[in-house]
């Protein structure tokens, strides 16, 4: 029996900006990664989308980000390395303290944008982060893409990971993501990401974006909430995964 979680970037509306519709996307969602309020999110967003999360037994994820705002945290900024931890912890713990509030827990950590990109880019930007998580919590899943750095040096300390496949995003033959300024990076075709997803979970195979076969493992599959047609594109997934008799629950249910 194979499972798998199905998961979007939520909560990155900020003041009276709002993204998506949370209260139609989350519940077609077993987890959730939501916003900090660095990147995007602010307080009383935060606390709506945790509300949701409970109402719908939804697996609550941190996604933090670079305090980069007008960026939507897809830039990259050099900061010290004292700086990321604070930044991680400050944001881990806003998100916590409105879990608290409807009796729930911090299920992942996966950091956002940039931020996540360049995790990737160095084993030891990888292992400072991972360790970072660690000595808030070992309780909290390292969420990360599919064999990437994170997975491998949170393994290495004996921590609970879920590899990540982007549904919507290309990925390169090192398995690193596309960048979003090339074009073709982001994908929108329904019937495509269907077929990528259904490959990916069922036969562990993705081809990458320059047309090489990697071998990929999915705990969770990702949409974003920003690509356009996402609404539907949840539900494409959905309907393909239980026709092919996967089990779809959130990452605490296996991991």
């Amino acid at each position: 029996m194979i499972k798998v979680d199905l998961v979007s970037d939520i909560g990155e509306g900020f003041g009276r900006y709002k993204l998506c519709n949370e209260e139609v996307i989350i519940p077609l969602l077993t987890s959730v990664n939501i916003a900090c309020g660095f990147h995007a999110g602010d307080p009383n967003v935060m606390r709506n989308t945790v509300r949701i999360c409970k109402e719908n037994n939804i697996g609550i994820g941190a996604h933090p980000g670079f305090p980069d705002l007008m960026g939507f945290g897809r830039r990259f900024m050099k900061i010290k390395d004292e700086e990321l931890e604070n930044y991680l912890y400050y944001q881990i713990g806003a998100l916590e303290a409105f879990a608290k509030l409807y009796g729930e827990k911090i299920q992942h950590c996966i950091a956002h944008g940039a931020w996540g990109n360049w995790l990737e880019q160095d084993i030891e930007n990888a292992r400072k982060f991972v360790k970072a998580i660690a000595n808030y919590s070992k309780d909290i899943i390292i969420l990360a893409i599919s064999g990437g750095y994170r997975i491998q040096t949170a393994k290495e300390l004996k921590l609970r990971v879920a590899n990540e496949f982007f549904a919507d995003r290309e990925v390169q033959s090192n398995g690193q993501l596309v960048p979003r300024s090339i074009s073709g990076s982001v994908l929108h075709d329904e019937n495509k990401i269907v077929k990528r997803v259904l490959k990916a979970v069922l036969e562990n195979k993705l081809i990458s974006f320059e047309g090489k076969k990697l071998n990929v493992k999915v705990d969770t599959i990702c949409v974003h909430s920003d690509t356009a047609g996402a609404l539907e594109i949840i539900k494409a997934i959905r309907a393909a995964l239980l026709k092919e008799n996967v089990v779809i629950t959130k990452l605490s249910d296996f991991v």
